[in-house]
């Protein structure tokens, strides 16, 4: 009986270590600040192909959203809140990763970028990226 322990073992922990793989497991955690129009920080370094868990406090008192319009990813977490009556600017196009946060408010996204680069986000809030509210995520190498 002793010598059939160590696969089943051996199994349980492989099945343990599988199930740890979601973004929210092992993932790069990201508090994003807002307020008075600014992203703090204003630039944010992640890796590819790690799982990103990213929460954006809106400390202001008008709404705001944290958009890039199109960036490689692997997985998107369904944790973004949509928001009714969110005004995107009148864009043409949805931003692959969208989220908002009504003032005051706090919402999480997660997301596994998959190719390096540099990538703009901004708010669409009509006015708020011409004000400067933009900022850059660079995504390194493995």
């Amino acid at each position: 009986m002793k010598k059939h322990l160590l696969p089943v073992l051996l199994f349980a922990a492989a099945i343990i270590a599988a199930c740890s793989g979601s973004p929210s497991a092992g993932a790069n955690q990201i508090t994003l600040e807002v307020s008075n129009l600014q992203y703090q920080p204003a630039t944010m370094e992640v890796t590819a192909g790690q799982p990103v868990r990213l929460t954006m406090r809106n400390n202001d008192s008008v709404e705001h959203d944290f958009s890039i319009m199109e960036i490689p990813m692997a997985a998107m977490g369904a944790t973004a809140e949509p928001m009714a009556g969110h005004e995107m600017g009148g864009m043409t196009a949805d931003p692959q990763l969208h989220m908002v946060a009504a003032m005051g408010a706090t919402n999480t996204m997660e997301f596994t970028p998959t190719k390096p680069g540099t990538y703009e986000f901004f708010c669409t809030v009509p006015g708020h990226k011409d004000a400067g509210m933009k900022g850059t995520l660079v995504v390194k190498a493995p």
